[in-house]
Parts: structure tokens; C-alpha cells; sequence
């Protein structure tokens, strides 16, 4: 079985590896093509995302490597989109929508970036309750699917990361009222794979149950590793097949260019 990379990030943002060296390697696992999708400006935190002076930089980096690889391998040129971002769709092939913030009065909780930072959301933003901390969150990302009307919806229960969420019935029923929401105006969801390169979790996002749901009413996936190393472009892709196998998915989906085409699994 053959895949496609669209979530991958470079020295442009918070990854290690050059735009090339990400092209490099997707050649030599034999992808179908590559895509980037280093992470918007976000005013409230700079340290992890692309600095606006340096957005023409990766434009014209990814459309220059896009022209040498032509006949090689197809690079398309993408962008993940934060909630608290804005952005000119125009300048780009693809956008994922991605949430990674909470923000509650005027103070910026991450809500992937360490364990510590999300409880001190749950505790300072929600007095403890972590519920009311999920259904904030879960509700950003439908209403940036609404908003926004992105391609692909980024890593949905991301917030799962450090398996402080309870898992329960009443956590799923908060999700997947959002979930419900999300698809209406977005039906591909990302099977994300990053925080198992990481060591963070050992099964991808969104979650079965999750993913179960997405299936049921109808909604398309792609398979994406969420990569900030090159060497990890296609981390956990066949495991990660088989589990929407599983699931009763028949099918993944890869971009062309314009549209997705459909790819048996």
C-alpha cells in the first residue's frame, strides 16, 4: 500500500529537517507525494510558529523545490492553520485546521505542549473541571471548521496527548456532539500519527471511538504523521491502515493538487 504526507513540518516552524531533506526522504519511502504544512502565525505564542516575515520565504521555497522535483515526486505547498490565526488562503494548495490554544481571560493555555501547561488550563481557566475544559475545546475546533471551511481537520482529540482526559461517557459525548458539528463543513479527518513518533501515545488521533464515528456518518480519511523530523514522514502509516481497516473504512484519501482522490486500503 501506497501513501501520500501532508502534515509535515520544517525549519520554517518548529521541525528540524529542511524542506529538501523532507522531499528527500519522502522519495526514498516511496510516497506518492510530499506536502508542507508548517504551522501559522500565532500571535499569543511565537515560539513554536512561523514568524510572519518568513511566510514568503516558505512560499517561494516550496514552489522552487515543487518546479526541481516535477517528474520526480508532486510537493504541495500547505499550512496549519490555528484557530487564533489568520491567514490568505489564496497563497496556499491546502490548509489543515488545527486548535492547540485555549485562550480564557486574555491569558494563552497550550493545550499540547506539556502536561503541566494543560492542567494549569483545567485548573486555572475551568476551576478544575475538565469537561467544561474539553467542551471549549471541541467547540474551537467545530467553529473553525465552520469559520474556515479548511481541507483537512488536524489531530481532532489532540488534547488526549498526556491521557489526562477521562475517557468516559460524558467526555465521547461532548466530542462527538463537536465531531457532529465539525463534519458538516469538513468530512476529512486526519489520522494522526505524530504523538506516537514522539512517545506520547501508542495509538494515532483521533482515537476509535472517534474515528468510529467518523465513519458512521460518512466522513473520509487521510493519513498523515504530523512529522517534525524527516525520518518520521510516514511513521505508524500501514499499522495505522489497518486499524481504519478495522474500523470498516475501505479507503484513504490523497491530495492531487485541487481535489482528494480516493486510494483503496
Amino acid at each position: 500500500m501506497r501513501f501520500s504526507s501532508l502534515h509535515n513540518h520544517t525549519v520554517f516552524s518548529d521541525g528540524v529537517g529542511t524542506v529538501k531533506e523532507n522531499i528527500e526522504s519522502a522519495i526514498s519511502k516511496n510516497l506518492l507525494s510530499i506536502g508542507f504544512s508548517d504551522h501559522s502565525f500565532t500571535p499569543c505564542d511565537t515560539s513554536y510558529c512561523m514568524k510572519l516575515k518568513d511566510y514568503p520565504d516558505y512560499i517561494a521555497e516550496i514552489e522552487r523545490l515543487k518546479k526541481e522535483y516535477e517528474g520526480v515526486i508532486p510537493v504541495f505547498k500547505g499550512l496549519e492553520m490555528d484557530y487564533f490565526s489568520e491567514i490568505d488562503r489564496d497563497k496556499f494548495d491546502y490548509i489543515i485546521a488545527s486548535v492547540h490554544y485555549i485562550i480564557k481571560n486574555d491569558i494563552c493555555y497550550p493545550v499540547d505542549h506539556s502536561a503541566k501547561q494543560q492542567t494549569d488550563c483545567i485548573e486555572d481557566a475551568f476551576g478544575g473541571n475538565i469537561y467544561d475544559m474539553a467542551k471549549h475545546y471541541f467547540e474551537l475546533i467545530a467553529d473553525h471548521a465552520r469559520k474556515n471551511k479548511p481541507d483537512i481537520i488536524g489531530h481532532f482529540d489532540v488534547l488526549a496527548k498526556f491521557s489526562l482526559m477521562p475517557e468516559d461517557e460524558k467526555y465521547y459525548d461532548i466530542a462527538k456532539d463537536a465531531l457532529k458539528e465539525t463534519i458538516k463543513y469538513c468530512d476529512i479527518f486526519e489520522i494522526n500519527t505524530g504523538a506516537i513518533s514522539r512517545g506520547y501515545r501508542t495509538e494515532p488521533y483521533p482515537d476509535k471511538v472517534l474515528l468510529s464515528l467518523i465513519h458512521s456518518l460518512g466522513g473520509k480519511i487521510v493519513i498523515n504523521a504530523d512529522s517534525h523530523n524527516p525520518k518520521n514522514i510516514d511513521y505508524f502509516f500501514n499499522e495505522s491502515a489497518e486499524i481504519a481497516k478495522n474500523i470498516g473504512f475501505k479507503s484513504h484519501y490523497v491530495f492531487n493538487g485541487k481535489t482528494f482522490d480516493e486510494i483503496m486500503l
